[in-house]
C-alpha cells in the first residue's frame, strides 16, 4: 500500500511535468469539534495521565486493542498520533466534557485506502462516563468530521460480539452490520463488521436524557482515578513513538 504525504507530487508525462497538491487543513492541525456538552480536540501531552488511568481500567480495556502499558508509552502514543495526522493517515481526538479539563476518552479515524474514502474508526470512553449521553454526542461530531471534512465515503468499525455496549452504540448511530469475522480479535474473539455510508449518514442526535451536570461528572472522573496515583511524567524528548489504534 502506498501512502501519500503532505508533499505529494504527481508525475505527468515527463520528469519535468509535476503537480503539487495542497495538503488538507486537518493535516496541519485538527479542528476543535464542539457540541452542547462535549468538546473534542487533538490528543495532547496534557492528556497522558488521565487517559492512561481510564483506558487501562479492566472494564474499558476488556474489549479494546491493548492500550499503551505505561504513562511513558502513552507519551509515545501522543507522538505517534501527531505524526500520523501530519502524514494524513489518522486523526486522533481527545474527548473533553465541558466543565472539565481532563480527557475522558479517545476517538480515532484512520485511512484504509490512500484516498481516505474508506476509513475505520475506533473509540473508548472512561467507564465513569458510560450512560451519560457523551458518547453519542462525541461520535456524531467525529462522524460529521469524517464525512464532511475528510470526505470519507465508507466508515467502518469492528466490535467483539461480546461487547454489547460497543455494538449497541454503533447500531444506534445508524451503522449496518455487514459481516461476522471469526477469530479476528486477539486470535480468539469473533467480531461484527459495521459500516456507515456517507449518503446514509444522518447527523441528527437526540439530546441527553438528563441535563448535563459538569460538577457531578467532575466528581465522577476524580472518583474513577483517585485510587491510583498518577505516574511521574517522562520528558517528552524521551518518548518513543507507540503505535496504537482502538479496535473494539
Amino acid at each position: 500500500m502506498c501512502w501519500f504525504g503532505p508533499s505529494l507530487a504527481i508525475l505527468s508525462g515527463s520528469h519535468t511535468d509535476m503537480i503539487e497538491l495542497q495538503a488538507p487543513d486537518w493535516w496541519q492541525e485538527l479542528p476543535v469539534l464542539s457540541g452542547p456538552t462535549v468538546q473534542l480536540r487533538e490528543v495532547a501531552e496534557q492528556d497522558v495521565d488521565a487517559l492512561f488511568e481510564l483506558l487501562t481500567d479492566p472494564k474499558v480495556s476488556q474489549f479494546i486493542s491493548p492500550p499503551p502499558p505505561s504513562a511513558a508509552a502513552f507519551h509515545g502514543f501522543v507522538e505517534w498520533a501527531h505524526s500520523q495526522r501530519k502524514a494524513g493517515h489518522c486523526a486522533c481526538f481527545a474527548v473533553i466534557p465541558k466543565g472539565l479539563t481532563q480527557a475522558v476518552g479517545l476517538f480515532q479515524v484512520r485511512a484504509l485506502v490512500p484516498t481516505f474514502e474508506i476509513a475505520e474508526w475506533g473509540f473508548a470512553l472512561g467507564a465513569a462516563f458510560w450512560g451519560t449521553g457523551l458518547f453519542q454526542e462525541a461520535a456524531t461530531l467525529v462522524a460529521e468530521f469524517a464525512f464532511r471534512e475528510v470526505r470519507v465515503h465508507r466508515l467502518e468499525a469492528r466490535a467483539v460480539t461480546e461487547n454489547r455496549r460497543g455494538n449497541r452504540v454503533l447500531e444506534k448511530l445508524g451503522a449496518r452490520g455487514e459481516a461476522v469475522l471469526h477469530k479476528s480479535f486477539d486470535r480468539e474473539y469473533t467480531q461484527f463488521l459495521w459500516a456507515i455510508l456517507a449518503e446514509e449518514w444522518k447527523p441528527g442526535t437526540p439530546p441527553p436524557l438528563t441535563p448535563f451536570d459538569a460538577a457531578k461528572l467532575k466528581r465522577r472522573i476524580h472518583a474513577a482515578i483517585a485510587h491510583t496515583p498518577f505516574p511521574a511524567r517522562n520528558p517528552r524528548s524521551f518518548a518513543t513513538p507507540f503505535p496504537f489504534f482502538l479496535i473494539q
